[in-house]
C-alpha cells in the first residue's frame, strides 16, 4: 500500500510540475506578446531606439503593470485560459500604447528634439548623441553623486509669447548649502563694462584664458583676456580662467597647462583654473579621431601639471564630453563645471558648478552670456 501511494504521489508531482510549466510558459508567450506588439507599434519614430537598447527597461514594463496579477495568480494555483490572457494582453497594451504615442506626439509636436523624447522615455539614464547615434548609460552607483537634491532646484520660467526661460536658478535653503551666480566670458562677449556686471548680482566671472586652435595646433592668448581679468578684479569679482584644450596628447596637455601658469604670473586667481573639454566645431579637428582614453589621460596631465604649481583644477564639458570623449570614471579627483541648458538637470554626478543657459542677459554686456550656479 505504502508503494501503491508513493507511485499516486509521484504521478500527482509530475502533473503538478506539467501545470507549472504550463503555466511559465504562458507568461512568457504574454510578455513576448506585449513586447512585440509595443515595438511594432513605435514604428520608424523610436524602433531604433528599441532595439539599439534592447536590455534596458522601456515601455513594455508599463503595458506589464496592467497584467501583473498573473503571476499571483498562478502562484495561487488559479488557472487561466489562453482567450483570457490574450483579452488581458491586449487591453494592456492598447493602454500602455495609448499613453506612449500621446507622449511622443506631445513632445514632437512642442518643437522639442529627439534626444528630449528620449530622455522622457528613459528617465533613469544618461543620454547624449554623437556622430548620427544616441548613447545610453547606466549611473554608476561608484561614482560620486551631488550632495543636494534635484528636487531642491529652482528652474528659469517658459515665457510662452517670447518662447524664452526667464529668471535664475536657485536651491532651496533646505538642501544645506549655499550658492554663488557667475558668468563666463571671451573676445566673444566684445568689450565687457565689469562695473555694471558686478551691479548686476554677479558674484564670480571666469574668462578664457586661451585655446589650442583646432587645426593648426597652435596655443593663442584670448584677445580679451589681460583686459578682462583686470577690469573684473578692479569691479571686485572673484575671477578664473578657463582654457580650450585641442591636446591630443599627454605631452601637449601639459603644455596647455604651461602656457595658463605662465600667463596668470602676474595675476592672483580665486577660482579653480578650468580645462574646457568640448567637440570642435570643425570636421577638420586635429582632434576628431582622438579615443576616449587618448582624450583623458590628455586632460588628466593638464590638470595634475596645475595641481602640481599649487592651484585648484576643474574640467568643463556636457553629456557628451564626460560620458562619451572622457572616462569619467578617471576623473573622480577633479571638480566638474557641468553645460546642460534644459530643465530639469539631468546629470547625476558630483559637479560644482552648472552652466544653465547660454543665452542670459547681464547688465554690461551685450548680447546673450552664459550664466552659471557655484555650489559649496
Amino acid at each position: 500500500m505504502d508503494f501503491y501511494r508513493d507511485d499516486l504521489r509521484e504521478e500527482q508531482l509530475k502533473r503538478e510540475r506539467k501545470k507549472r510549466n504550463k503555466r511559465k510558459r504562458l507568461v512568457r508567450r504574454i510578455i513576448m506578446t506585449v513586447m512585440t506588439i509595443i515595438i511594432l507599434s513605435l514604428g520608424g519614430c523610436c524602433a531604433f531606439l528599441l532595439v539599439q537598447y534592447n536590455q534596458e527597461k522601456n515601455r513594455a514594463a508599463e503595458a506589464m503593470v496592467e497584467i501583473g496579477t498573473l503571476e499571483d495568480r498562478f502562484n495561487s494555483g488559479d488557472y487561466i485560459t489562453t482567450v483570457e490572457a490574450d483579452k488581458m494582453v491586449e487591453e494592456a497594451v492598447l493602454n500602455a500604447q495609448g499613453e506612449l504615442l500621446n507622449e511622443v506626439r506631445s513632445t514632437m509636436e512642442s518643437g522639442q528634439t529627439t534626444l528630449t523624447l528620449l530622455e522622457k522615455l528613459f528617465p533613469d539614464l544618461i543620454i547624449t548623441a554623437d556622430k548620427g547615434r544616441y548613447h545610453f548609460f547606466e549611473v554608476n552607483p561608484e561614482l560620486a553623486k551631488n550632495d543636494f537634491s534635484y528636487e531642491d532646484l529652482s528652474y528659469p520660467v517658459l515665457n510662452e509669447e517670447t518662447g524664452d526661460y526667464e529668471g535664475d536658478v536657485t536651491l532651496a535653503e533646505s538642501a544645506g548649502m549655499e550658492t554663488r551666480k557667475g558668468i563666463d566670458v571671451s573676445k566673444f562677449q566684445g568689450k565687457i563694462n565689469w562695473k555694471k556686471v558686478a551691479n548686476d548680482d554677479i558674484d564670480f566671472a571666469y574668462m578664457r584664458l586661451g585655446y589650442r586652435g583646432y587645426g593648426s595646433g597652435k596655443i593663442v592668448l584670448d584677445d580679451t583676456f589681460e583686459y578682462n581679468i583686470e577690469k573684473a578684479k578692479a569691479a571686485g569679482l572673484d575671477i578664473g580662467v578657463y582654457f580650450f584644450t585641442e591636446a591630443v596628447n599627454e605631452k601637449e596637455g601639459i603644455e596647455e597647462a604651461e602656457f595658463v601658469l605662465e600667463n596668470l604670473e602676474d595675476y592672483k586667481v580665486d577660482l579653480p583654473i578650468v580645462i574646457d573639454v568640448e567637440e570642435s566645431a570643425s570636421s577638420d579637428s586635429r582632434t576628431k579621431d582622438l579615443t576616449k582614453e587618448e582624450r583623458t589621460t590628455a586632460v588628466i596631465a593638464f590638470c595634475e601639471r596645475i595641481k602640481e604649481a599649487g592651484h585648484e583644477v576643474m574640467i568643463y564639458g556636457n553629456t557628451k564630453s564626460f560620458m562619451v570623449m572622457m572616462d569619467n570614471e578617471q576623473l573622480e579627483d577633479y571638480d566638474k563645471w557641468f553645460a546642460y541648458y534644459k530643465y530639469p538637470l539631468r546629470f547625476p554626478y558630483k559637479m560644482k558648478m552648472w552652466q544653465y543657459t547660454s543665452s542670459g542677459e547681464v547688465d554690461g554686456i551685450e548680447g546673450g552670456t552664459d550664466i552659471n550656479i557655484m555650489f559649496y
